[in-house]
């Protein structure tokens, strides 16, 4: 047996949940802000513009590529109007995405990426790039000039990348005249990131918009004597954002998959232009396509942990394949199933698959869409999943719902969040222990939190073993006295197992029986609790959202606490 210290575990990092910690964050936010408010007067005055000089040039002095493969298909809904962004669509036949009202800032921010000028690429020929170039063309004409959303760092830095990589495509064939414009508002742009870095948002932004002044400094052959410092903040953010363990601090499958992707890119585009590669991003992309395929689940696509989404199983595929072949033969270097200090445990036997998230959620300031789901796991058999998490989804009444312990195949306590979720991040962070036990292909995992300790006196302890044979999956959920504490009986409880929507489900007196897509059949067993089934909702795709149902077992706290088991196994395996 080993005991891992993963990210959040009391003997991993100090505790930052008390008072004076959370009153040093909230002023650093206050100066953080007006930091920003007076740059960004700055950047609003007319005088500004006149500061971003860029010089006539007619090409630029190196062509970094863009490593991603383009869509056709979403190339042709573009040509007809079709612009789907964000998980909404739009049509505006024969006018640009930002010439009218956006239906969310998020897909207003992903059009003007311009990543999908590699689907244009992909459709090739003479009107595909005339309809690309068009696009630029009209952007520059709204935007051309700086804009408190469209000209974030982090936007600014992915419609970079995206322009340099697709220059010589988009300025194919093309007139002097949009030429030598489009090369200025390039400059012009980059010029402006090189000030407006530091005021990327943390986490990912940040790694996207040094990224693009590392590429865009090489393909001018020089910006300024400041751009080459990026290759340096940019090696400090990566020993920040990503653990030993290859995993992103945010702890989010679909956040790891976007800086991995960037880095990927960045090196790819670099590699292109002749330039160096930074020291640190080598190592990190090693460590982090080890991760990867941690997070994948037998259809290809990816685990729900803390605002994720599936994503495109072939994304996650070429993304895989872009990584050096030796760190992504097992999920993990030095360990293939656990992530050691990122938390998350995978536990793997023949076509059945289980993930667990053993692991406070991530610290301040990466926490803003961190879940309160510690311990919550899911569970695919092949390429069906069976045991989900809901996902996630942006909205009034949808991101806190969603981000709740309800919505995590866990135990929810007293109809409570584990973790307390705030519009900024988290407020608190339980400590965690983790220990795994392996022996001859079965798995054991035994972990706690103490996200209940202080509010109720109880430690949620969760014990699951995954058979050799792959044909079952059990697990044992307590609630313990919390040491030094005075746990409070009559309590509610609920565990919680979402259920894909593509599952069916049949309830009986001691469990039920569950049918998936392929046809194979599995039974769910319980003791220790009653068992329900109810409505749930599954949000696993960017702007789907389907009718679903979960097995809840529900309690109530004794004295001295309380016990259930449960059960998954193959229906052929208990003849």
């Amino acid at each position: 047996m080993t005991d891992r210290e993963p990210l959040g575990s009391s003997a991993a990092r100090p505790d930052q949940s008390t008072a004076s910690a959370f009153r040093a964050l909230a002023g650093l936010r206050v100066l953080n802000t007006l930091r920003h408010r007076l740059r960004e007067s700055i950047f609003a005055a007319s005088f500004y513009r006149h500061t971003l000089r860029a010089k006539p040039r007619q090409s630029l002095a190196a062509f970094p590529q863009d490593p991603w493969r383009g869509d056709a298909a979403r190339a042709n809904a573009l040509f007809q109007g079709r612009y789907r962004f964000a998980g909404s669509e739009v049509q505006l036949f024969n006018k640009a995405p930002w010439t009218s009202p956006a239906p969310s800032t998020a897909w207003l921010l992903e059009a003007a990426g311009f990543e999908w000028l590699r689907d244009f690429r992909a459709e090739g020929g003479e009107a595909a790039t005339g309809r690309a170039r068009a696009l630029v063309r009209g952007f520059i004409e709204s935007y051309g000039e700086w804009d408190p959303a469209l000209w974030r760092a982090d936007v600014l830095g992915r419609r970079i990348l995206s322009w340099i990589s697709h220059a010589d495509f988009i300025l194919q064939g093309a007139d002097p005249a949009f030429r030598q414009g489009f090369l200025i508002s390039l400059e012009r742009q980059a010029r402006h990131l090189l000030r407006a870095v530091a005021l990327a948002p943390e986490g990912s932004g940040r790694i996207v918009a040094l990224c693009a002044v590392l590429v865009a400094d090489a393909a001018f052959g020089g910006l300024t004597r400041s751009a080459r410092g990026a290759a340096g903040e940019l090696d400090a953010e990566l020993r920040e954002q990503v653990l030993p363990d290859g995993c992103h601090i945010s702890r989010n499958p679909s956040e790891h998959l976007r800086v991995l992707r960037d880095l990927l890119w960045l090196q790819h585009g670099l590699r292109a232009a002749n330039a160096p590669v930074p020291i640190g991003v080598h190592a990190a992309t090693e460590r982090m396509g080890a991760m990867l395929l941690l997070f994948r689940h037998g259809d290809g696509a990816l685990a729900l942990f803390h605002g994720s989404n599936e994503e495109e199983r072939s994304i996650v595929t070429e993304t895989l394949a872009a990584v050096p072949a030796r760190a992504t033969r097992e999920p993990m270097s030095q360990d293939s199933h656990a992530g050691s200090h990122s938390g998350y445990e995978r536990m793997a036997a023949g076509n059945l698959l289980a993930i667990l998230d053993a692991a406070a959620p991530a610290p301040e300031p990466f926490a803003q869409a961190a879940h309160a789901g510690t311990l919550a796991f899911e569970l695919s058999v092949g390429r069906d999943r069976l045991v989900v998490n809901c996902g996630h989804r942006v909205g009034e009444r949808w991101t806190n719902a969603s981000r709740a312990t309800a919505a995590h195949s866990t135990l929810v306590l007293d109809d409570a969040n584990s973790t307390e979720i705030t519009n900024s991040g988290l407020s608190r962070r339980p400590s965690v222990t983790l220990r795994r036990q392996e022996d001859d292909g079965s798995v054991w995992v035994d972990a706690d939190h103490a996200g209940y300790a202080d509010r109720a006196g109880w430690l949620h302890r969760r014990r699951v073993y995954l058979g050799a044979a792959g044909d079952t999956f059990r697990g044992e959920d307590t609630l313990d006295p919390a040491p030094g504490k005075h746990p409070q009986a009559d309590l509610s409880f609920a565990v919680r197992f979402h259920l894909h929507p593509e599952v069916q489900v049949s309830l009986l007196a001691d469990g039920a029986l569950l049918r998936l897509p392929s046809g194979e059949g599995w039974r769910f067993r319980a003791a220790g609790s009653s068992i329900g089934l109810e409505e749930s909702v599954y949000l696993g795709r960017i702007g789907e959202m389907r009718r679903a149902e979960q097995i809840v077992l529900t309690g109530t706290t004794a004295a001295d606490g309380a016990t259930i088991k449960w059960a998954f196994g193959r229906m052929e395996a208990e003849r």
